[in-house]
């Protein structure tokens, strides 16, 4: 090591104090200020915050059994669905997940910003009832990020077992 008033021979490096976390993040995040740019980190976690609505698991729908179980049981065990789609005989439950973090910076000419956003995922607990109320069927699904909702349960009632009248109002647009 190279103390006062030393000199290094060849070949020799000075010995460098390794950087604590806070001042290389502020060295890094003045790099990034200091160019034209911006930057997205996407941060995976695990699937435990609930960013919106109320999430039905797994073994909440498991009593929903095709062809026998109702519209009121429904209701009884799950709560009122958050759509009712009167005209397509179809219950809608949703709730968003957070599946990860966005780490995101901008910046350029010595102004910028940054932050941390919800990355989320979207649930929805689909179920079709038949002319007499019973379940016909049932689907707990994702709905793309960028896909509309009404765009995605239209998609989804075309699968459908069930012949129905139009599910489109007057102007030829899906309810929302």
């Amino acid at each position: 090591m190279v103390g006062r008033g030393e000199s290094l021979h060849p070949g020799e490096s000075p010995h460098i104090e390794a950087m604590n976390s806070k001042a290389f993040s502020f060295f890094l995040l003045s790099m990034v200020l200091l160019q034209v740019s911006c930057i997205m980190v996407p941060i995976p976690t695990k699937e435990n915050k609930v960013l919106a609505g109320t999430p039905v698991t797994k073994e909440q729908q498991s009593f929903i059994v095709p062809m026998q179980t109702t519209r009121e049981e429904v209701v009884a065990r799950l709560g009122n669905p958050d759509i009712i789609w009167e005209d397509a005989r179809v219950f809608v439950y949703n709730w968003d997940m957070r599946q990860g973090m966005l780490l995101w910076a901008i910046g350029g000419y010595g102004a910028g910003a940054a932050g941390l956003s919800d990355i989320e995922k979207h649930y929805l607990l689909l179920i079709q009832f038949d002319e007499q109320g019973k379940v016909q069927r049932f689907d707990r699904t994702t709905r793309p990020l960028m896909q509309s909702y009404s765009n995605f349960l239209e998609e989804w009632l075309k699968k459908s077992p069930i012949h129905l009248p139009s599910v489109h109002n007057n102007q030829g647009e899906v309810p929302q």
